[in-house]
């Protein structure tokens, strides 16, 4: 009986763990998209793509030109939008860190749809959400080197 409630207390220990590790590892990606002259567009898709692993993850702007996708995990994405009556914009290299949310604002230029637009280094990457000054530490950095850099 004793091995029981062991083996029951461990399973709920490990269970509890991860997902304490689930949450708090995804960031979000918020955005608004304008056309040239500054207003919104809305009902433009939006498409996320995580350039390590090809997940996809789809959103449309809302009627005041804005989106928002929760729960991504960290990781380095290209944002494609389109809209009609709007060059395609594709945004490469949108790096989102764990907890912080990003922004990203885009304006359409006017054209067709089978005509892209590239903006390179993640467009104009805002994170507005808060003061907070941070960064993501590689597993393979010391103590030493952060104090150093």
């Amino acid at each position: 009986m004793r091995d029981r409630i062991s083996i029951l207390t461990i399973a709920i220990a490990l269970t509890m763990l991860m997902c304490l590790t689930a949450f708090g590892q995804t960031a979000a990606l918020n955005g608004a998209v304008t056309d040239p002259n500054g207003e919104v567009v809305a009902g433009a898709t939006v498409q996320v793509k995580n350039s390590v692993t090809g997940e996809e993850f789809k959103a449309t702007t809302s009627g005041n030109g804005t989106f928002s996708i929760p729960a991504l995990a960290a990781g380095t994405y290209t944002v494609t939008l389109n809209a009609k009556g709007f060059k395609q914009a594709v945004v490469n290299e949108v790096k989102l860190d764990v907890g912080t949310p990003a922004n990203v604002r885009v304006a359409l230029e006017v054209g067709n749809t089978s005509e892209s637009v590239v903006i390179q280094g993640g467009g104009e990457i805002v994170q507005s959400q808060s003061a907070n000054i941070s960064t993501t530490l590689n597993v393979n950095q010391n103590a030493a080197d952060w104090q150093s850099g």
